[in-house]
């Protein structure tokens, strides 16, 4: 029996450790991390250099960059996805789908979007031209595209590698690479626990402010279909003479509430 318990308590204390060590923040970091090393290697020193996990002020409060690597064909802002399963995404679309084995869906911000903010925030302190920073996310996981994706998201390591090396058109001088070396590090908050808290409260607030906004907004948007008389549903109608639409009670002729449409 004791052996029973004894065994029982290991399988259990092996699973929790493999669920402390599978958790997304854990995959993210090993990601990040295997990519700092990989760039760091793969690419010249003399041309490129890596600086990695750079948490930045911004007007709302920080921002937190995966990659940046400073070169004089450009800026390359880096967002790390270490996923798996199936990756369903466009462009312009404000979220992305992951198809895990089994069919477990869930959805996640466009990264492409997520970085752009990041992109955005280097160009306020350096203070440059946009054209000049090049916005790339690199999945590093076993993740497969499943649509047609942009130009600028590389699937592993080498791709990004070659995505980077396409561009070789000077944009700057040494002396302009240390000078935003220098003031994007001397911004930078020190990447540690009490700036990563921080930065989390950020977000925390970032969403919050979000969905009060977004459940705002519907309640808004409901109020204004709902018949003023009834309260039922309304329906977009036009003035058979002026052809002007306006939203009209779904009850009618019972009911003849309307609404101008806003």
């Amino acid at each position: 029996m004791f052996n029973y318990l004894l065994k029982s308590a290991v399988r259990s204390a092996i699973r929790a450790a493999e669920r402390s060590y599978n958790t997304p923040e854990r995959k993210g970091g090993r990601g990040e991390r295997q990519v700092h090393n990989a760039l760091s290697s793969v690419l010249d020193e003399d041309e490129y250099r890596v600086l990695s996990d750079l948490i930045l002020p911004i007007a709302s409060g920080t921002t937190q960059l995966d990659h940046l690597i400073l070169s004089r064909f450009g800026i390359f802002v880096i967002e790390t996805k270490n996923m798996s399963g199936w990756i369903f995404g466009g462009a312009d679309q404000q979220k992305w789908t992951q198809v895990q084995k089994g069919g477990k869906r869930r959805s996640f911000q466009n990264p492409l979007r997520q970085n752009y903010a990041h992109v955005k925030a280097v160009q306020s302190i350096l203070d440059i031209d946009l054209t000049s920073l090049h916005n790339f996310v690199v999945f590093t996981g076993t993740a497969e595209p499943k649509t047609k994706m942009p130009e600028n998201v590389a699937w592993g390591l080498r791709a990004l590698g070659k995505l980077i090396a396409a561009r070789r058109q000077l944009v700057f001088s040494d002396f302009q690479l240390n000078a935003f070396a220098k003031k994007l590090l001397g911004r930078a908050l020190e990447s540690n626990r009490a700036s990563r808290a921080q930065h989390l409260q950020n977000l925390e607030k970032k969403t919050a402010a979000k969905t009060v906004a977004h459940s705002s907004g519907n309640s808004n948007a409901e109020s204004q279909t709902l018949c003023p008389k009834c309260g039922g549903e309304m329906v977009q109608r036009a003035n058979r003479k002026t052809g002007d639409t306006f939203w009209g009670c779904t009850k009618f002729p019972k009911c003849r509430g309307t609404r101008k449409v806003a």
